[in-house]
């Protein structure tokens, strides 16, 4: 038997097994990969510390956020694309056997060869590139996620502000009108004041225990929104956020320049254009053809009909190339990177553009709420206090009527939970102008 005979089997056996493996790692045919990791659950039991600060709670949120692990998994994803598209593709072995040619050396018993394509130079690298550039793109895209649920995570704790402010103060008012009523029944008892005064400081009572159920209604809200953006059960303790500092916005320049620059939604739309420029070199040289290069050889037996057969075998390399004739496949693939580019681009002007209007006018929301709560601060509750004291004192010598102090108290109310709205709202628009800006 011929030494190239001989050398089939084993060429056989080494050739299969690895065509035929699907894992590499030596595990049986046909079984399911398994994840490395088990999935994420829907919520995660774990202690926020009581002393939590909307930072540090936004920086729990996108540690265990689910959409934060779907975003990385796609972007870890996307990164094995590239050493795909760099990858040579598989060689192809080639067997033939059975009546075949009859040569003066003999008869030819089997015959064959490994073949290997080979694109031509560049294309694999601009295909890896396109895939790296769209990797970056899904990475930059993990950053704008955490941006908006950070934003998301101040939006909710400023609810949860606004909605314990509104428990404080309106606790606060019934003590003052429970204290008021002592006032107003001993004025009764001495014929100073009507029945009418009680029954109407009655209502007023229970208009604040409506606004107080209201206020708790909106504060377990906030904090199951809270919960739900840090991937906690339902009910999970949280912080209180009745105390919180009212950020500052920052200067508008220099946070419209980030936003312009540095901001990952601009990133991403940037890596985007970079793939279809990608897409388009490799379109361009699809024009060049592709090579195949092998070693082939052929079995041939000792005896045959020529008189001087000699059974010698044949080994011969191969080379050959693609022949690129249909050309308007490839003008279609120039047609469609190109397109492509210039979809990229006017989404990265659509982007920035979106970003400038999302940041100039957070900033001045938030500075207009500021400007409002100064006022509030420095003038119209200072003068509202001192308006109830003068009419409280004025009910009380029997100067002033009952509607009139209801109205000042009232007024002095309206003011407090208007004051509290408004630093809330500074607070919302801050983390909208922050997101924006790209900056967290």
């Amino acid at each position: 038997m011929s030494r190239f005979r001989r050398s089939l089997p084993v060429l056989l056996l080494v050739c299969l097994p690895l065509s035929c493996s699907t894992d590499g790692g030596g595990s049986g045919a046909g079984k399911e990969p398994t994840l490395s990791t088990p999935p994420p659950s829907a919520a995660v039991n774990y202690s926020v510390s009581g002393a939590s600060s909307p930072e540090q709670l936004a920086r729990l949120a996108v540690q265990h956020h689910p959409s934060i692990s779907a975003a990385r998994h796609r972007a870890d994803r996307l990164a094995q694309k590239a050493p795909q598209e760099s990858a040579l593709p598989d060689p192809t072995l080639e067997i033939s056997a059975g009546s075949m040619a009859e040569t003066a050396a003999g008869r030819v018993d089997a015959m064959g060869g490994v073949k290997q394509r080979i694109p031509f130079p560049g294309k694999r690298r601009e295909a890896a590139a396109a895939a790296g550039s769209e990797a970056a793109a899904a990475s930059a895209e993990i950053m704008a996620l955490e941006l908006k649920l950070t934003e998301q995570v101040h939006a909710a704790w400023w609810d949860l502000y606004l909605a314990e402010q509104t428990l404080s103060i309106s606790r606060e008012s019934r003590s003052v009108l429970e204290a008021l009523q002592e006032i107003v029944d001993a004025r009764v008892s001495t014929d100073q004041a009507s029945q009418a005064d009680q029954l109407r400081l009655s209502n007023e009572i229970t208009m604040i225990d409506r606004d107080l159920a209201n206020a708790g209604q909106l504060r377990s809200t906030a904090r199951a929104r809270l919960n739900s953006l840090l991937n906690r059960p339902a009910g999970a303790s949280l912080p209180s956020a009745v105390n919180s500092p009212v950020p500052s916005a920052g200067s508008l320049d220099q946070l419209m320049a980030s936003a312009q620059s540095n901001h990952p939604e601009v990133s991403a739309a940037e890596q985007r254009a970079q793939a279809f420029r990608h897409r388009l070199k490799r379109a361009e040289l699809e024009k060049y053809p592709d090579f195949t290069a092998g070693v082939a050889g052929a079995s041939v037996a000792s005896s045959g009909l020529s008189a001087v057969a000699n059974g010698r075998d044949q080994l011969y390399a191969t080379i050959g190339v693609t022949l690129p004739f249909w050309q308007e496949p490839r003008k279609a693939m120039i047609r469609e990177a190109q397109e492509g580019i210039a979809e990229t681009e006017a989404m990265l002007a659509a982007t920035r553009s979106d970003l400038r209007y999302r940041v100039e006018d957070a900033w001045y929301r938030a500075k207009t709420a500021r400007d409002v709560a100064t006022l509030f601060e420095t003038r119209l509750i200072p003068d509202a206090e001192q308006a109830y004291d003068v009419t409280l004192t004025g009910y009380s010598a029997g100067k002033s009527s009952y509607v009139d102090l209801m109205e000042t108290w009232r007024g002095l109310l309206g003011y407090r939970l208007q004051l509290a709205g408004n630093r809330a709202q500074i607070g919302k628009a801050t983390a909208t102008l922050r997101a924006a800006a790209g900056v967290k």
